[in-house]
C-alpha cells in the first residue's frame, strides 16, 4: 500500500506527465523490494521514475 507521502507524489508526477508534458503513463505499480512507486512513461516508455516512501522523486 503507498504511503500518503507517495500518493501526494504521484499525482504531482501524473499531472506534470499527462497535462504539462503531454505524455502517456504506462504502468505504475509498487517494487515490492524496495517499497518505492515505479511510473513508465512517454510516448516510447523512455520515462521512468521512482517515488520513496516519503515521497522523494527520482
Amino acid at each position: 500500500m503507498p504511503t500518503d507521502a507517495q500518493l501526494r507524489g504521484l499525482y504531482r508526477l501524473i499531472y506534470w506527465l499527462t497535462y504539462i508534458m503531454l505524455q502517456p503513463v504506462h504502468v505504475v505499480c509498487i517494487d515490492e523490494r524496495t517499497n518505492n512507486l515505479y511510473v513508465l512513461a512517454g510516448n516510447t516508455e523512455d520515462l521512468e521514475f521512482q517515488i520513496t516512501t516519503n515521497g522523494e522523486l527520482f
